[in-house]
């Protein structure tokens, strides 16, 4: 447990104490404050003799349910307290009197002994009953009731000896219950804390399949929003790390080929001196290819690191693609393929041209190479004015793709089958993936029904 989970603990903990201790101290002095109230209550002898009176006038005019009402409303009210016993020692509202009170009350009434505040009326039952208040003053065992719950207990109710309550118990218990408490808060907050920890512990050491979303149950706070954006991230860093080790492997086998061939080419030159001029052609064309393949990865290695062409600045996109198809033309007669283009006219945008430049030449010529003798390649584009967005589409008459392998056609060094051109270098379609995409735009790609390949992009431009 380190220094985050003690200072949890400690905080919450402390907090709790302090406020359960405040707390307890307050109710027991008020407890004290009402018992010291009590013993030195100060009795109305005035104020019982109104009650009973009207006690006895309810009686009269509302009969017994007036007046079990009217001591039912007394009851629960912080005034002394009515008494009303029949000639069977049954009080009305059922509460217990003790005997020797009764007694008293009796005595004082035959007595004729404070007729004021004792009292007996006959009720329409058929009952009569004695009204009277216990007061110490008439001669009644006890101290005057002490308030329970808002009211007045009965001193035949009052154990004797009755003792405020220790405040050492209730404090134990509230500082157990914080300790408790606090122990559980503090584990509940450091617990996912140190699975993070030694999550990245992890990924320092080289696990990147470490992932902290299981150990973070059904927790829905901010703890397990770091959690999930670790396993994001760490995700994230796998499929970078994992692209980067196929990219090394597949440069280091196109890079094989070529240097192998120039070494055998030296080879027979060695052997057969009067080769020596087709040797060196040969050599020169695989050194091209090495010098090719270096300058794609280079240009490929800029894109993913986030550092394109210039930035953005006016151009004629219509002019651009005319240069492009104007290009491509050029190779296409050499395949023996025909491009359609259905372009647009004029039309001043702001953006990369250099990064839309490679990425639709790419594409128009990967559609060129694929497209079978004799085919056609049809070439679409059409702005949106409104919302600034070119749409480019590219349809090519070749063999097409494997359903499978559509979202990896992207990719650096893609095979597909043996549908891969000898002087190709698998490059062209990841680049452009990647122009398009630093451009904001989207590229995807589908079979048509009718065989070959189609490549839709999207394209939007500064405002």
């Amino acid at each position: 447990m380190g220094r985050l989970f003690w200072k949890f603990f400690l905080t919450f903990w402390l907090a709790l104490l302090m406020a359960g201790a405040g707390v307890g101290t307050a109710v027991w002095l008020r407890h004290n404050a009402w018992q010291k109230e009590a013993g030195n209550y100060s009795v109305d002898v005035g104020r019982a003799a109104a009650f009973v009176a009207v006690a006895e006038n309810v009686v009269h005019h509302g009969g017994v349910a007036g007046l079990s009402s009217f001591l039912a409303v007394m009851h629960d009210t912080p005034f002394l307290p009515v008494y009303a016993v029949d000639d069977q020692d049954r009080e009305l509202l059922q509460r217990n009197v003790a005997p020797e009170v009764l007694q008293q009350a009796r005595t004082l009434f035959s007595q004729a002994a404070y007729p004021e505040a004792i009292r007996r009326v006959s009720a329409d039952d058929g009952h009569r009953y004695l009204l009277f208040v216990p007061l110490p003053e008439h001669g009644f065992a006890g101290h005057p009731p002490p308030m329970q719950g808002g009211r007045f207990e009965p001193p035949g109710d009052r154990p004797p000896d009755d003792e405020p309550p220790s405040p050492l118990l209730p404090i134990l218990a509230g500082t157990f219950a914080s300790l408790v408490f606090s122990l559980a808060l503090a584990w509940y907050f450091a617990k996912p804390i140190r699975s993070l920890r030694n999550a990245f512990s992890a990924v320092a050491q080289g696990n990147l399949d470490i992932r902290v979303g299981p150990l973070m149950g059904e927790r829905r706070d901010e703890l397990s929003d770091l959690g999930r954006d670790f396993d994001h991230m760490a995700g994230q860093i796998h499929s970078l790390v994992h692209a980067q080790q196929r990219l090394l492997h597949d440069v280091s086998h196109e890079l094989r080929s070529p240097l192998a061939r120039i070494q055998a080419a030296i080879g027979l030159a060695q052997q057969q001196p009067e080769k020596i001029q087709a040797m060196l052609e040969r050599t020169e064309r695989e050194s091209q290819r090495i010098s090719d393949l270096v300058g794609e990865l280079l240009v490929l290695s800029r894109l993913e690191a986030g550092v394109g062409a210039s930035g953005s600045h006016d151009f004629d996109i219509g002019g651009l693609l005319d240069d492009i198809v104007e290009d491509a033309r050029f190779e296409a007669e050499q395949h023996g393929v025909a491009i359609r283009y259905d372009g647009i006219e004029e039309t001043l945008v702001k953006g990369c041209s250099e990064l839309l430049h490679r990425a639709i030449e790419n594409v128009l010529r990967n559609a060129v190479q694929h497209c079978k003798t004799g085919g056609e390649v049809l070439f679409t584009a059409r702005f949106d004015s409104a919302e600034q967005r070119l749409q480019v589409a590219v349809d090519d008459q070749g063999p097409g793709v494997a359903e499978s392998d559509l979202s990896a056609i992207f990719e650096p060094f893609f095979r597909s089958g043996d549908r891969v051109k000898a002087n190709s270098i698998g490059l062209g379609l990841a680049i452009a993936y990647r122009s398009i995409e630093a451009h904001g735009g989207t590229i995807w790609a589908s079979n048509r029904p009718e065989g070959g390949l189609h490549v839709e992009i999207g394209i939007p431009f500064a405002g």
